[in-house]
C-alpha cells in the first residue's frame, strides 16, 4: 500500500476508535454472525432484485444471479473472518473504484451495508453470549463494517474524481467553440458549495454563450424549485419558468416536466411556432421567441433537477451544441452526485467525530473526552485549587434489561443520564464511561458533598419506563486531586477504587478515596504474587474437619480445608482468598485441593479407613470447559465408591453462574459424586438456588449456629430448613458446632449431621485416622467432645 493509503487506513482506524487488537477479536464471532448464512443469501438476493440496474451490472460481471450473491457472501465472510491488513484495505479501496467505474450507485452500496449489518446484528443477538460479550461483539461488528464502508466510499470518491478529471481534461482539449463547457467545468471543479456551483454554471452560460437566460431547478418532492438564475438584458423573464413547476397532471406541455419524465433533452428551436408548447406558451412572457433547451440533471441515475437555457436566436441548438450541452448536463449531474457524496461523507465524518468523543446513547462525553476534560482542569489549577471526580454506578442493570429488554434498559439509562446532568450542572461536567457507569468532574470541591447528596437522592427515584415503574440503586466514589502533581488516569482510577468499595457496602452509599484503599490494593497484589508460588514451592497443606451424626455420633466424613504455610506461619483462607478469588489462581488452588483430597481418600481406603471427603469448589472452576474432562481423568486414576466424594458449591454463586454449572453438577451426580450447597443463608437468592441447583445436602452457615441459643430467630430458620430437607429427601448439615449446649439443642431440634470445633478442629491428613479410631472407641460419650470448646 502506498504511504498515503496507509496513512488513510491508520487515520480511519483512529477516527472510528478501533485498533488492530480489536480487529483481531472479530473473527471469534464470525460463526455466530454467519449462523444464518442461507437467510443472509436471501437478503442479498432481495437487495439485488430491488435494483434492476445494479442487478444487471453485477450480472454482467458474475454471469448469473447466484454467482453474484455468492461473490457478495464471500466478501462478507472475508470481512468477518480475516483481519483488516494493508493488502485487504487496498483491495477494498480498489473495489470502491471498481463500483464507481461499473456504475453502481453509492445509495445501493449504502443500502447493502445497512441490510447486511442489520442481519448480522440480529444473528449476534440470537447467539448464546453473555450480555457484555454480545454488546462488545456488536460494537466491534459495527465499527468493522463502518471501516469497510468508509474504505470503499473513499475508493468510490477517488473513482469519481478520476472520472471527473478525465472528462475535464477531455473537454479542455476542445476548441474555443467549447469555451462554455470549459467555463462550466471550471465552475464545477472550483465550487465547494452546491448553490454557488450552480449559480456559476448559469453565469458562465450567459456570459460565454450569449444565452440571455439560464436557470437550474432542483426537484423538491413533486415540484421543481428554482435554485440558480442568470440573465442579461431581460427585465421581466417568464414568470412560469421561474415559479414552482409541478410534475402532476396538467403540466405536460412544460418542457421541464417532459425532461424530468423522459430523462432526455427537450429542445425547441422556434419557441413561438413550436406546436409542442401549445397550452404553456402563455406563461412564457418575454421568452415566447428564440430557442429553448431543458436538460435533465441526473445523479445516481435519478433525475434530481433540470438545466434550462434560452437564446434569442431561433435554431440555436444544432447537433454540435446539443452534444455539447448534453455533456454539460451530465457533468453537472456528476458534480451534484459528487457534492452529495461529499456532503454525506462529511456528515458521516462529523457523526464519527462526535461518536469518538461522545456516548451514542446518551450524548454525554465518553471516557476519552472526560479524561481530556479532567486533564485540562488539572492543568488550569492555580492558587491551591483542586479537582474532584465522582464515579457513579447504576446497579441492578442486568435485572432491568432482563425485565424490560435492551430498549427499556436504554430508556432507563437515558433517564439516569438526564437526572445526573440535573444533579451536577452547572457545577461540573458529566460523562458516560461504561455500560451503567457515569463520571462527573468539578472544580467546585466545596460543592462535592452537595453534589453527592443530589446524585444519591435523584437517581434512585422511581422512573416510569414502558408503563413499568423501575427503581435502581446507585453508588458513588469520590476522589479529590492532591496538592501536588496528579494526572487524569490516576484520579479516575482512585474514583473507581472508591466506587468499588462503596458498592461492596451494598449499594446506595458513597465512599471517598483515601490512601488506605491503595495500600489494600497493593497488599492484595503482593499476596496474590506470593500465592502464585505457593503450589510450586509446596507451601500448601490440606487439613480435614470431621463431620458426624449428632444423634448417633457416627462419623459421616470430613471436609477438606486448605492452609498456606508462609514464612513459618499458617495463613487461613480468609486472608488470601480475597486476593485470588477473581484470578486464575483460584482454579489452580481448587484443582490442587481436589487432587489432594481424592488422593488422600484413596490412600485411606487402601489402609482400611473409609472416610468420605468434601471439597469446596469455586464457580470459576465449575464453569470452565475442562472441568468435566479433568474430573473424569482424576477419578480414573484414583477410583472412589459412590458417595465418597462430595463437591461443595457456595450458595453465593450468582444466578448466571448457577445456570452455567447446573448441567455439569448433574453430570457429577451421574459419576457417583454428591453435591452440597455450602454456607446456606449467606447469598442473595437462596430460594432460587434451592430450586435450581441439583444438590443432595444443605449446609447451614455457622453464623446461624453459633448464635443459636442467643437468637431464637436462628432456631426458626434451622427448623424450617430441616423440614425442607426432610420433605425433599436431602440431608442437612449444620456448621459451627462449638459447644455442648449448642450440640444438645441441635439434637433436640432434630438435626442429624454437624461439624465444628466443638467436635474437632481441622486435622492434618496423618492425624485424622487416629482421631477416627479414638472417636469410635469413646465418641458415644458426649463428654469427650473437644474440651477447648465446651461451655
Amino acid at each position: 500500500m502506498q504511504t498515503d493509503d496507509k496513512a488513510l487506513l491508520a487515520g480511519m482506524c483512529r477516527f472510528i476508535g478501533i485498533r488492530a487488537e480489536h480487529l483481531a477479536q472479530l473473527p471469534r464471532y464470525a460463526e455466530l454472525c454467519l449462523a444464518r448464512r442461507p437467510l443472509l443469501a436471501k437478503e442479498l438476493y432481495w437487495h439485488l432484485l430491488k435494483s434492476e440496474r445494479e442487478s444487471e451490472l453485477l450480472l454482467q460481471q458474475a454471469g448469473c444471479l447466484d454467482a453474484a450473491v455468492e461473490r457478495l457472501l464471500q466478501d462478507w465472510e472475508k470481512l468477518l473472518r480475516h483481519p483488516l491488513d494493508e493488502a485487504r484495505a487496498r483491495q477494498l479501496s480498489q473495489a470502491g473504484e471498481a463500483y464507481c467505474r461499473l456504475g453502481i450507485g453509492l445509495d445501493w452500496l449504502s443500502g447493502l451495508y445497512e441490510r447486511v449489518q442489520a442481519h448480522l446484528l440480529a444473528s449476534l443477538a440470537q447467539a448464546p453470549l453473555p450480555a457484555e460479550a454480545s454488546a462488545e461483539a456488536a460494537r466491534l461488528l459495527r465499527k468493522r463494517i463502518l471501516l469497510d464502508q468508509m474504505l470503499k466510499t473513499h475508493g468510490y470518491q477517488r473513482g469519481i474524481q478520476q472520472e471527473s478529471a478525465s472528462c475535464q481534461q477531455h473537454l479542455q482539449s476542445i476548441s474555443a467553440l467549447y469555451s462554455t463547457l470549459s467555463g462550466v467545468t471550471l465552475a464545477l471543479a472550483d465550487s465547494v458549495d452546491r448553490r454557488v456551483m450552480l449559480q456559476s454554471v448559469c453565469d458562465v452560460c450567459v456570459q460565454e454563450s450569449s444565452f440571455n437566460i439560464a436557470w437550474v431547478g432542483m426537484l423538491d418532492g413533486g415540484e421543481l424549485q428554482m435554485t440558480a438564475l442568470a440573465h442579461q438584458g431581460w427585465s421581466t423573464p417568464g414568470e412560469e419558468m421561474f415559479s414552482f413547476v409541478r410534475l402532476d397532471a396538467g403540466h405536460e406541455a412544460n418542457p421541464a416536466v417532459r425532461a424530468v419524465r423522459s430523462r432526455a433533452l427537450q429542445v425547441s428551436n422556434d419557441v413561438r411556432n413550436d406546436p409542442g408548447l401549445n397550452g404553456w406558451r402563455d406563461g412564457l412572457g418575454g421568452l415566447d421567441e428564440g430557442s429553448l433547451l431543458v436538460a435533465p440533471l441526473l445523479a445516481r441515475q435519478q433525475v434530481i433537477g433540470v438545466l434550462a437555457l434560452h437564446s434569442r436566436r431561433c435554431g440555436f441548438f444544432d447537433q454540435t451544441r446539443l452534444a455539447l450541452f448534453d455533456v454539460m448536463a451530465r457533468e453537472i449531474g456528476r458534480a451534484l452526485e459528487r457534492h452529495e457524496a461529499l456532503e454525506r461523507s462529511q456528515r458521516i465524518e462529523t457523526e464519527l467525530d462526535f461518536l469518538s468523543r461522545h456516548d451514542a446513547l446518551t450524548g454525554l462525553p465518553n471516557r476519552n473526552q472526560m479524561q481530556d476534560l479532567i486533564g485540562r482542569l488539572l492543568g488550569a489549577r492555580h492558587g491551591g485549587s483542586q479537582v474532584a471526580v465522582l464515579a457513579v454506578a447504576v446497579e441492578g442493570f442486568h435485572d432491568i434489561n432482563a425485565r424490560l429488554g435492551y430498549d427499556g434498559g436504554d430508556m432507563v439509562l437515558c433517564e439516569m443520564a438526564r437526572r445526573l446532568r440535573d444533579a451536577i450542572y452547572p457545577f461540573g461536567h458529566v460523562g458516560r464511561v461504561g455500560a451503567s457507569r457515569f463520571m462527573a468532574c468539578t472544580e467546585r470541591v466545596d460543592r462535592v458533598q452537595a453534589l453527592v447528596d443530589a446524585v444519591l437522592r435523584q437517581l434512585p427515584l422511581p422512573a416510569e419506563v414502558m408503563g413499568v415503574t423501575v427503581e435502581a440503586r446507585c453508588s458513588v466514589g469520590v476522589a479529590v486531586s492532591p496538592a501536588g502533581p496528579c494526572d487524569p488516569a490516576t484520579l479516575l482510577r482512585r474514583a473507581n477504587l472508591a466506587l468499588n468499595r462503596a458498592k461492596e457496602q451494598g449499594g446506595g452509599h458513597c465512599r471517598h478515596y483515601d490512601a488506605a484503599l491503595d495500600e489494600e490494593i497493593h497488599r492484595l497484589h503482593a499476596m496474590r504474587s506470593a500465592f502464585a508460588m505457593a503450589v510450586p514451592r509446596g507451601e500448601l497443606r490440606l487439613y480435614f474437619q470431621p463431620k458426624i451424626n449428632l444423634q448417633t455420633n457416627r462419623i459421616e466424613g470430613a471436609e477438606a480445608l486448605v492452609r498456606w504455610v508462609r514464612d513459618g506461619r499458617f495463613v487461613l483462607p480468609g486472608e488470601f482468598f480475597p486476593a485470588i478469588e477473581n484470578s486464575g489462581l483460584m482454579r489452580e488452588l481448587d484443582w490442587w485441593v481436589l487432587r489432594e483430597a481424592v488422593r488422600q481418600a484413596s490412600e485411606w481406603r487402601s489402609q482400611g479407613q473409609s472416610i468420605p471427603v468434601s471439597v469446596n469448589l469455586s464457580a470459576a472452576t465449575l464453569k470452565h470447559d475442562d472441568f468435566l474432562p479433568l474430573l473424569n481423568a482424576l477419578l480414573e486414576s484414583h477410583p472412589l465408591p459412590d458417595g465418597f466424594l462430595e463437591l461443595e458449591v457456595l450458595e453465593s454463586v450468582t444466578q448466571q453462574e448457577a445456570e452455567q454449572i447446573t448441567a455439569k453438577l448433574e453430570r457429577c451426580r451421574d459419576l457417583g459424586l454428591s453435591i452440597a450447597l455450602d454456607d446456606f443463608g449467606t447469598g442473595a437468592s437462596s430460594l432460587v438456588h434451592l430450586q435450581q441447583l441439583p444438590f443432595d445436602t444443605i449446609k447451614i452457615d455457622q453464623r446461624f449456629v453459633r448464635l443459636l441459643l442467643d437468637m431464637p430467630g436462628n432456631e426458626a430458620i434451622i427448623r424450617s430448613m430441616l423440614s425442607f430437607a426432610h420433605y425433599t429427601g436431602r440431608k442437612l448439615v449444620v456448621e459451627g458446632v462449638e459447644s455442648r449446649a449448642i450440640w444438645q439443642r441441635l439434637q433436640e431440634i432434630g438435626c442429624h449431621d454437624g461439624q465444628g470445633y466443638g467436635i474437632s478442629p481441622p486435622l492434618a491428613a496423618h492425624e485424622l485416622p487416629g482421631w477416627v479410631r479414638d472417636w469410635n472407641l469413646c465418641g458415644m460419650d458426649v463428654h469427650n467432645i473437644n474440651p477447648a470448646y465446651v461451655s
